[in-house]
């Protein structure tokens, strides 16, 4: 058998003493895991850690959507260790929480002019960034898996843009928004679109430039016919294809 890896956004809860899950008891400390697709199970608490990193809202942002936050990159450096080479070089080593080690180094020209303290932040500001954007790789990962099948929109499988979605609803596909607060709602588009008038005549919707097609909301009460987008679902991009 061959090796994968992976990873994958999943919203998760603490619990000390989580009872009623397969051969897990009371007294148990784990996790209460949900998945994507509404699937809830349980994880030990040293199986779960060990595989998830929490992922913590980035307040300098406009929206709480998944990224990456100064706090994450400071909590995934473990250590550092820094070493003066020479009279005018720093070299920090930082070991990050899996293990995976970063070196960076500063010198300057002139030892008189060496400074360790100012040569260790110049390092330090390296690593971060270096770190952020691995968590952004990671994270990007696990939001949008590892690679679109061919010929799908890109973003597809983590949030596209509205006018990505509008296209894959006009090739057939079912779309929905991951923001939705109600489950199994979904947008398509509908055909042989007519409506009985005032005096009982059915009349074709047929327009030149649409057809007889429209737009149909499926949700908890219902379809909705005619659907029309408000501005936070035009100008969203967590738009996605319903399975």
């Amino acid at each position: 058998m061959k090796q994968y890896i992976g990873t994958k956004l999943i919203d998760a809860e603490f619990c000390p003493a989580w009872k009623d899950c397969g051969e897990h008891k009371t007294g148990d400390p784990g996790y209460r895991v949900r998945y994507p697709d509404g699937y809830e199970s349980w994880s030990p608490r040293d199986v779960f850690e060990r595989a998830y990193l929490p992922v913590t809202v980035n307040s300098h942002l406009r929206t709480d959507a998944p990224s990456i936050s100064q706090e994450m990159v400071e909590d995934f450096i473990l250590e550092t260790c820094t070493q003066t080479l020479g009279d005018k070089c720093t070299v920090v080593r930082a070991i990050l929480r899996n293990g995976f080690e970063i070196v960076e180094s500063s010198a300057c020209v002139s030892a008189e002019n060496y400074d360790e303290e100012l040569a260790e932040k110049i390092c330090m500001e390296k690593i971060r960034d270096k770190v952020w954007m691995f968590l952004g790789f990671l994270l990007q990962t696990a939001v949008a898996g590892v690679g679109a099948a061919p010929g799908r929109p890109a973003g597809t499988a983590g949030g596209m843009g509205f006018g990505a979605a509008i296209e894959a609803a006009k090739r057939g596909c079912r779309i929905q928004r991951r923001g939705w607060n109600g489950k199994n709602q979904y947008v398509e588009l509908a055909s042989c679109i007519s409506y009985t008038n005032a005096a009982g005549d059915t009349v074709n919707a047929d327009h030149d430039a649409i057809g007889k097609q429209a737009f149909a909301f499926v949700g908890t009460s219902g379809v909705q016919m005619g659907w029309l987008a408000s501005h936070a679902d035009m100008l969203a991009d967590d738009w996605e294809i319903v399975s």
